[in-house]
């Protein structure tokens, strides 16, 4: 059936009558006018119910299909902490492509075997993928006055599309420093494990970066981070299983389920390749950030969680890989 006549477009009073009458959604804490305007002008249904998942329903009786133990204000509680998360996820992912371009261009720097062009010209030969992003970026703000610097550009004209098109000719003369800023983070791992090959006993493998790549995009597009805590499929590289197995705190089942969690795993390995990689200044003050999410804001309203154990699990277990990571 047609979700045009399965799930029509609802108003903000008729989505609130539906949590309460059909989803055993209550109003304790947050009235229902107070919900409908929410809805309406602060956050849609679709965010504000994607957390409903982290809660269990009740599977038979009268109330077979309603949520347990779910008011409206925990799903507000729980999109006000995704949105503090998201923020602080940005910064360090930011943070860790920052330190991990600084830490590739110097180790090519004290590498006699390269002069730092060589190796530009050589990977760019075998991403061509990667060239046709720079054709674009030749006219784009930020990155036009680097490009046109340091390629040879060849613009003409399509009396087809009525466009300008660049193609970059030649890229001899771009050094490996350049060509590091004008990458995007997923675009760098390449870079990175290019440069790197596949050495087994890389600190920072290409696997964990993916894993960051992808909360990082996450975080980027305002996706809903930890609207579903359950533990799934997911199976951690063995440098994130092997750290996490040398907490004492955290038992085997604990290691297991979460890590197959894959926003928790994935909320490991940024911490991990955090604690690896950023130092200085910029760590401690995003250290600061993070503990005063985790061990102020978030217990604000903890009484709204006491009853889900997957929500404080999940909480109890980023607070002691937080405290291991960072914190020691």
């Amino acid at each position: 059936m047609s979700n045009r006549i399965n799930k029509p477009m609802l108003s903000s009073e008729q989505l609130v009558k539906k949590m309460r009458d059909e989803k055993g959604i209550t109003f304790k804490y947050t009235s229902e006018d107070a919900a409908k305007i929410y809805l309406t002008n602060v956050n849609n249904y679709l965010r504000t119910a994607a957390y409903r998942s982290n809660y269990q329903k009740y599977t038979c009786g009268t109330n077979t299909g309603k949520y347990i133990d779910l008011d409206f204000a925990y799903l507000q509680e729980l999109s006000v902490i995704d949105m503090h998360l998201r923020f602080l996820i940005s910064k360090m992912c930011s943070d860790i492509e920052h330190s991990l371009k600084v830490q590739l261009v110097n180790h090519v720097l004290q590498n006699n075997t390269s002069d730092g062009y060589s190796i530009v010209k050589n990977f760019l030969a075998q991403n061509p993928y990667i060239l046709n992003k720079l054709n674009i970026m030749a006219s784009a703000p930020f990155t036009d006055g680097l490009i046109n610097k340091y390629f040879t550009v060849k613009r003409t004209y399509d009396s087809t599309s009525k466009k300008n098109l660049n193609q970059i000719v030649s890229y001899d003369d771009c050094p490996i420093w350049v060509l590091c800023e004008l990458l995007s983070f997923g675009d760098f791992i390449y870079l990175y494990r290019y440069y790197y090959g596949v050495e087994k006993d890389l600190t920072i493998t290409p696997a964990l970066l993916n894993l960051v790549k992808s909360l990082r995009n996450a975080a980027a597009h305002n996706n809903c981070i930890i609207s579903n805590l359950r533990h799934g499929a997911s199976a951690p590289p063995r440098e994130i299983r092997d750290a996490v197995k040398k907490i004492p705190s955290i038992t085997t089942s604990q290691r297991q389920k979460k890590l197959s969690c894959r926003p928790m795993l994935e909320f490991v390995s940024l911490l991990y390749v955090y604690s690896q990689i950023v130092d200085g200044k910029v760590r401690i003050h995003r250290v600061e950030e993070l503990k005063v999410l985790f061990f102020d804001r978030i217990p604000q309203k903890k009484t709204y969680f006491k009853n889900n154990d997957l929500i404080l699990s999940n909480y109890r277990f980023a607070c002691i890989i937080i405290d291991e990571f960072l914190l020691q």
